[in-house]
């Protein structure tokens, strides 16, 4: 590919435009009855066919335009539409991956604003010069591949001085850095002294428009590629040949430039103003008020247990239900009763902090009464239940009523099954319940 085949597509960059804008103007043209609005109609024809000559073009592509826009990765109007300040290109050197920003991403693409008439350059610096290798006029540019010689004028100097103007514009590179009193100002203590030494640094943030873009569009490809809505549809529809789609819930949106949103810039522009959030807020507890104990019952392995657990019981149903000897069904198994025991030791952990000795009044087992009140061994008068304790014997009783417990839930909830939940699944709840109880005991 050489020089004229690069001013060759540009020629027909030039020509698309051209053709879109005088159709329009001729469909007009055809309706028109009135003979001064004819006349401006014509004349407007002959100056676009006057205007898109290649050179003439081509000069206020590289002159005016390149003077009206300012292209960068951070802009200023994103911090605030009327803001004059200056759009900065950046683009990190090293890798910092504790936060999510610019850094992250390899390249950045740029956004420009400026005056709304110079934006065709933008147009011109993103259409495809080399078809094979889907490469853009912006990146001949920035890479100054030497196939550009000579292509933006048949002077070779003035074709070198355009291709300079429109790689400075491109490379963002400003002399003198201004910001604008629209702009926000932060000012950064440099020490822990910098109230007495006046240290500071001023911080001028501006709009990371090239991470938003980016994020906007990983957003947009995500919820609404053909393959994700297809997929939804099935779901919804209930027919066969289901797959997984992803949903994205609790998205914020965040509006630039209101009804003028090409005034902030051309990415702005391309994604109406609209800006999305994912949510930042914190997570929902889930806590349960811990009820008095039923001073009649003799266990805490009832109903209201069951209630409490509903999470991880659930989670355990469902693995029933899938019938699968695999791992995926494994694994979903032992986190349902992770969560289960998680949801009992909270009860337990809050029960243990009553006062000591609250037991004695109570209708609970002894088994139970050692595990849920074990305060209780350093009060007066109480050898013996301080000697039953550290024997350690009520856990295999504790072991017992929790896996008698778990079984029942299952044969309730399944009971046309009920008598595979044999011996071997008895023994299962048993294992699981006492490595979580050892390891309390030992880890108070």
């Amino acid at each position: 590919m050489k020089s004229n085949f690069v001013r060759n597509r540009i020629s027909s960059f030039f020509e698309e435009r051209k053709i879109k804008k005088i159709k329009t103007l001729r469909r007009k043209l055809a309706k028109e009855t009135d003979p001064v609005e004819i006349e401006k109609l014509t004349q407007s024809i002959n100056n676009l066919e006057h205007y898109y000559q290649y050179d003439i073009c081509m000069s206020d592509f590289a002159i005016r335009m390149t003077a009206q826009l300012t292209f960068g990765t951070h802009i200023s109007k994103g911090i605030h539409p009327d803001s004059r300040g200056n759009n900065v290109k950046f683009q990190a050197t090293f890798i910092y991956n504790e936060y999510v920003g610019s850094h992250c991403l390899k390249t950045l693409e740029l956004d420009a604003n400026g005056d709304a008439s110079a934006l065709p350059l933008v147009a011109l610096f993103d259409y495809i010069i080399d078809d094979e290798n889907e490469l853009t006029l912006r990146e001949l540019l920035l890479a100054d591949d030497p196939r550009l010689v000579g292509c933006f004028a048949d002077d070779l100097e003035l074709s070198e001085q355009y291709k300079k103007r429109f790689q400075d514009v491109l490379t963002g590179e400003v002399r003198e850095l201004a910001t604008y009193e629209l702009n926000k100002q932060l000012f950064w203590v440099n020490s822990v002294s910098s109230i007495e030494n006046d240290d500071y640094i001023c911080l001028i943030p501006l709009y990371p428009s090239a991470l938003t873009h980016t994020f906007y569009q990983k957003i947009v490809q995500t919820r609404y590629s053909e393959k994700n809505k297809n997929a939804s549809t099935k779901r919804y529809k209930k027919v066969s040949g289901q797959e997984h789609y992803c949903s994205i819930n609790d998205l914020g949106i965040v509006s630039l430039g209101g009804s003028n949103s090409q005034n902030v810039s051309q990415l702005n522009s391309s994604q109406k103003g609209r800006h999305y959030l994912l949510p930042s807020l914190p997570p929902r507890c889930k806590t349960h008020k811990i009820k008095p104990i039923n001073l009649l019952s003799n266990t805490i392995f009832n109903n209201d247990l069951a209630y409490i657990c509903q999470g991880g019981l659930d989670k355990l149903y469902s693995v029933v239900k899938a019938q699968k000897n695999v791992y995926t069904v494994r694994d979903n198994r032992s986190k349902a009763l992770n969560m289960i025991l998680e949801s009992i030791l909270d009860i337990v952990s809050e029960l243990q902090k009553q006062p000591a000795g609250w037991s004695k009044d109570s209708q609970l087992e002894m088994c139970e009464k050692y595990w849920l009140d074990p305060k209780r061994v350093h009060l007066p008068d109480e050898e013996a239940f301080r000697a039953e304790y550290e024997k350690g014997e009520w856990v295999a009783e504790v072991e017992r009523r929790f896996a008698l417990w778990l079984n029942k839930r299952l044969q309730k909830r399944f009971p046309h099954i009920a008598k595979d939940f044999d011996d071997v699944e008895y023994h299962e709840w048993r294992r699981n319940i006492r490595r979580t109880l050892r390891y309390r005991l030992r880890h108070p």
